[in-house]
């Protein structure tokens, strides 16, 4: 399978004072990663992230106003600072990292102590004394389920948002599309082809090697997309359950125009803020808690004028917002910290002109060890029996039953059982580089005897027209 998981960086924080502050068990050091103020840094700079945010509460000012807001996940704070300067009555700041202290400090460094209340814990383990009429959180991930950090806000969502609340964002979708990476390849290739007059391609294709077997996070051209992305998986924040992210699998199928290479899938994920409000009014008064100007420059950095200011003379309301708001996170957007993630294919795969590829993706929290990982299953399926049936008596092709024994090994005739042969002769070829050593010995005759119960039971049995493909984990950089 092919698994995500987070890196545990650890960052002492100093010890001031933040309500509900307490020793925490923090598994994988998951909360202490956040303790690391480079991450706060990219996300808050990550423009199109938190642009989106507060254009969320520059466009519901209505909605927000007298409103009491929950933010999960808050870090230094930037989304109840939206919030409160909305007009927002109350505003619980969630954080179980111990970025809670300085969260607290920019609080009151920009005088909303009195309606930013800062709570250092996971969400999972407070109370409080009443509902709340929003929720808000920036709780995606890689490929968006990356950290299950969604978990937590179905959680709270259940335990404290009042009946017709609102939800921050309220939906989101996770598209797939197959990709060509032959040019990041070969940019790879020429990098390497001469360093300092000699031929150093070997490294390039270690470096590809090690590369492939992972979910690969980049930025990618929108001209490695080769078919029209595919809806993977759409949810509804008002309504998803726990159960409902804990694992799914859906088929897809993409209708390739061109001749192409398929090295694999690549996912990004969409988020959008809709929010219904009955019987808004435009009151004057209200606009003025938000701030006339914000400007940002190049570098990110935001300068907020007349944040808190209720001098009704001096300002003039902003207009509401008619259009949607939405984060849309993929190759043709602007570019986000979340990238696009690359889900390789164990071999790369020629695709005709109008060829349909289809495949069958599954994605489940890793239970056993973290779940706050998921496994990703990739599988392509070949269409109907019928259709295996005469692609397999295909003369033209040259192509042999699946159940055949014949083909040599490796084989390239794309049938399921040699690309999972060929997949784990690859495996093989990396993980042991000289499998006739002796202190080896044991594992390997283990895997030979593995492999001969395999031709066994495709002798026997026939094989299933699939194939998924296994890989270690990724890093959340």
């Amino acid at each position: 399978m092919m698994t995500a998981s987070n890196p545990g960086q650890q960052d002492p924080s100093n010890n001031s004072e933040v309500s509900g502050s307490e020793e925490k068990q923090d598994v994988g050091g998951y909360f202490s990663s956040y303790n690391d103020l480079s991450v706060h840094q990219l996300m808050l700079k990550d423009r199109p992230r938190t642009l989106a945010y507060r254009k969320f509460f520059e466009t519901n000012r209505e909605a927000v106003k007298d409103k009491v807001v929950l933010d999960i996940g808050a870090g230094t704070g930037i989304l109840s600072l939206f919030a409160a300067a909305a007009g927002a009555k109350k505003v619980y700041a969630v954080e179980a990292s111990d970025v809670a202290f300085l969260c607290k400090e920019i609080v009151e460094e920009n005088s909303m102590d009195e309606i930013i209340e800062v709570i250092h814990s996971p969400v999972e383990k407070i109370e409080l004394p009443t509902k709340v009429d929003i929720i808000v959180s920036e709780w995606m991930g890689f490929y968006l389920l990356h950290e299950s950090m969604l978990d937590s806000v179905i959680v709270a969502r259940d335990k404290f948002l009042c009946s017709g609340g609102i939800m921050a964002p309220s939906h989101a979708t996770i598209r797939m599309a197959p990709v060509d990476m032959t040019e990041h390849f070969q940019d790879r290739a020429d990098e390497w082809s001469n360093i300092y007059g000699f031929d150093f391609s070997p490294v390039a294709s270690a470096i590809n090697r090690n590369e492939v077997v992972q979910p690969l996070v980049e930025c990618l051209c929108p001209d490695v997309l080769r078919s029209e992305p595919k809806e993977l998986l759409n949810l509804d924040l008002r309504t998803v359950t726990l159960e409902e992210v804990k694992k799914f699998t859906t088929s897809l199928e993409f209708c390739v125009p061109l001749e192409t290479k398929i090295h694999g899938f690549a996912c990004w994920f969409d988020v959008d803020f809709n929010v219904k409000v009955s019987e808004a009014k435009n009151d004057h008064e209200s606009l003025m808690n938000f701030p006339s100007s914000i400007s940002v420059n190049e570098k990110g950095d935001a300068k907020c004028d007349g944040l808190c200011s209720t001098n009704t003379t001096a300002r003039s309301p902003i207009k509401q917002l008619e259009e949607a708001v939405s984060l849309r996170t993929g190759p043709k957007d602007p570019p986000t910290h979340w990238k696009q993630t690359v889900i390789f294919l164990p071999q790369t795969i020629a695709v005709g002109a109008g060829t349909n590829l289809t495949c069958r993706v599954t994605m489940s929290q890793d239970i056993g060890r973290n779940k706050r990982h998921y496994n990703i299953t990739v599988a392509l399926t070949n269409g109907t029996e019928e259709e295996e049936e005469e692609e397999d008596d295909s003369e033209d092709e040259g192509a042999e039953s699946d159940t055949s024994t014949d083909h040599p090994v490796p084989c390239q005739c794309g049938s399921a059982r040699c690309r999972l042969i060929a997949a784990l002769v690859e495996k093989y070829d990396m993980e042991h580089e000289e499998l006739g050593d002796e202190a080896e010995l044991v594992e390997v005759e283990a895997e030979v005897d593995a492999a001969r119960e395999l031709d066994e039971a495709i002798e026997n049995e026939g094989w299933p027209m699939d194939a998924s493909t296994s890989t270690p984990s990724v890093d959340d950089g």
